[in-house]
């Protein structure tokens, strides 16, 4: 299987380096090729693979055999904006799953969603399309996660806990349970919401504060 990469910066990296492990886990083949507008062509120095060209190249290797995008992108907005430019591409998208994740019954993963290694789902978890539960993160039992919904590593959900699309959850940040947070809002890191947060708007803080 070829996957196209979008992104080659180090969060895509990390994605890829989850895929890798994924589908060696399984015994299946991985060849990875990267896309990055910001980044010129040439190997990555982690040796995953190259930069092959910017999101305009996707195309040239849509139909070269079986072909899957990889969301290696992490912030809501841009994730948002590089799926609209891709769609016309009818190309299906790989949900990623580190071999360290702890995944448990009932939980369901929308399609190009990455989990990483260290990370907890535990019982009856919806988490959306295109949404990025990054390292050792917790999401507890009846937790429901929006599309394009991000969780920078080691972000605590306690239980039924609801994010809106394209919530943005800093690194280390906590939710105490039955918090609700409104799409697009962002949580600076190890910010703790103790009650229901608007969207579109940014806290930070132990309780949660909107700064702006």
């Amino acid at each position: 299987m070829r996957y196209l990469v979008i992104g080659a910066a180090g969060h895509a990296q990390e994605v890829a380096w989850s895929l890798r492990l994924e589908t060696a886990a399984r015994s299946e083949r991985c060849e990875l090729l990267f896309f990055d507008d910001a980044l010129p062509p040439g190997p990555l120095s982690s040796g995953l693979g190259d930069v092959v060209g910017g999101l305009d190249a996707v195309a040239a290797h849509a139909g070269a055999g079986a072909v899957r995008l990889v969301l290696g992108i992490g912030l809501p907005h841009t994730k948002c904006s590089v799926v609209a430019r891709l769609a016309d591409l009818g190309l299906p998208w790989a949900t990623v799953i580190h071999p360290g994740a702890a995944i448990g019954p009932n939980v369901q993963i929308g399609e190009g969603s990455y989990v990483g290694a260290g990370a907890i789902l535990t019982v009856n978890v919806r988490v959306g399309r295109f949404a990025t539960i990054n390292l050792h993160c917790q999401v507890a039992h009846d937790d429901v996660l929006d599309d394009f919904v991000t969780l920078h590593p080691d972000v605590h959900l306690s239980g039924n806990v609801s994010l809106g699309k394209g919530a943005e959850l800093g690194t280390g940040a906590v939710a105490i349970p039955g918090t609700t947070i409104g799409p697009w809002a962002v949580l600076g890191a190890g910010c703790i919401a103790v009650a229901p947060l608007a969207g579109e708007r940014v806290y930070v803080g132990m309780p949660a504060r909107e700064v702006r």
